[in-house]
């Protein structure tokens, strides 16, 4: 993803979808239709932030897609109306669609091979 002239941002997102693609030499593509974000301790300010931003401001930009990382959930910022709106997914049988690329994607199989600690030891850590 990328803008032009002064004060331009890079950002690579973790997965990125993109229906019109840039030249085969260009190192970016700047029409995504999604973009998903997988966030830690490290990385979620900036994610839900300035990267946010930034990304929501893009024209071809249909869905950011904020995936947690200690449980099993997704925040979706959906272009509809005239503008984003926050949709917030919780579960494993919880599904997203992606109606511009005419496909769907549960969070299952996003968690398939990860297992989390039991609710009792979380509790323990804190």
């Amino acid at each position: 993803m990328s803008g032009t002239g002064v004060g331009t941002r890079f950002y690579y997102p973790d997965v990125l979808v993109a229906c019109q693609l840039n030249p085969a030499a260009d190192t970016f593509q700047d029409q995504p239709v999604v973009i998903v974000e997988v966030l830690s301790e490290s990385t979620r300010r900036t994610d839900e932030n300035k990267k946010r931003e930034a990304c929501l401001s893009l024209d071809s930009l249909r869905q950011y897609i904020l995936v947690e990382s200690g449980l099993i959930a997704a925040v979706v910022h959906r272009l509809a109306g005239g503008g984003f709106q926050r949709e917030t997914y919780i579960g494993a049988d919880a599904v997203i669609d992606f109606p511009e690329i005419g496909c769907q994607l549960a969070l299952s199989e996003v968690f398939e091979k990860i297992e989390f600690p039991p609710a009792d030891a979380i509790e323990e850590m804190d």
